[in-house]
């Protein structure tokens, strides 16, 4: 996750230790019952879908090492991505791991 990320959803009220975690030096999304912390099963929804982070918003194309970006196969509905969908969002999705320091300039 982004600073801008984290700092949209503390100002809808949550609270950073909540809804995210630090692992390997990154901020990432804190699941709850297996399932994002923001996501409320009852109703099958995102509880801030308009604010969502950008990696949600990108998915669910990721990126692969030695493949580039691609669509998470884990995904429902991967198989009805086409690629000029991935083409699309590649950069996109570059630009995110550029600004995140997990991805060289190049």
């Amino acid at each position: 996750m982004t600073e801008e990320d984290i700092a949209r959803l503390e100002a809808l009220g949550y609270i950073r230790r909540d809804f995210a975690r630090v692992e390997e030096g990154l901020i990432k999304l804190r699941n709850v019952d297996g399932h994002c912390f923001f996501y409320n099963p009852e109703l099958k929804a995102c509880m801030v879908y308009e604010n969502r982070p950008e990696g949600c918003r990108l998915y669910p194309f990721i990126y692969v090492e030695g493949v580039g970006v691609t669509v998470d196969p884990e995904c429902s509905v991967a198989h009805t991505v086409s690629g000029r969908e991935v083409a699309k969002a590649a950069p996109k999705v570059l630009s995110l791991l550029r600004r995140l320091g997990l991805l060289k300039e190049g």
